[in-house]
């Protein structure tokens, strides 16, 4: 008995057993994670921490900008970046709460980045500058981590994720 077993769950080459094809998915998931990690990894000196602060300042600045219609159209209309009067400050203290870590390492890592050059404070928190996001740096980044993302998407195409569904389960986990 080989990787998959039991009776046709290999067909055409995509996993037809459906708790297979998660858990594999899962697992190619997994790895696109540490990818990331990595990438992250050699860009911020191995101060993983300070680069998942940096990462949620970013997702609470414009995750909205994704998720609300509005928002979308009008981010289609920009030419690269969202400008900094459409991010949306967040604090220390929602930072700490949504990564799970202490305020003081939150606090440390903020006055860091700041320091860096790669946060700034303005009225209701912090902000990641649109200045910030066209950097070189930022780019390279942004880039390699597009290339992450579409390997992982080819990767599960292979093992036939659909990944056009659009059931209700995908709208109750993206909500």
């Amino acid at each position: 008995m080989g990787f998959v077993s039991g009776a046709r769950r290999l067909e055409r080459g995509l996993i037809v057993d459906s708790e297979l094809r998660e858990r594999v998915a899962v697992r190619m998931a997994i790895g696109a994670i540490l990818r990331a990690v990595e990438m992250v990894n050699r860009e911020y000196d191995g101060d993983i921490t300070a680069a998942l602060v940096f990462a949620a300042v970013v997702e609470a600045n414009v995750g909205h900008l994704a998720t609300n219609p509005q928002s979308t159209a009008q981010l289609a209309t920009l030419v690269r970046l969202p400008p900094d009067e459409l991010r949306r400050p967040v604090t220390g203290v929602a930072l700490a709460a949504t990564l799970g870590i202490p305020n003081e390492t939150v606090r440390r890592k903020v006055k860091g980045l700041i320091e860096q050059g790669l946060l700034v404070r303005v009225d209701g928190g912090l902000i990641v500058p649109t200045q910030v996001m066209a950097s070189e740096k930022m780019t390279r980044l942004t880039r390699a981590s597009f290339l992450n993302l579409r390997r992982l998407f080819i990767q599960l195409r292979r093992i036939g994720v659909d990944l056009s569904d659009d059931g209700a389960e995908l709208e109750a986990a993206v909500a």
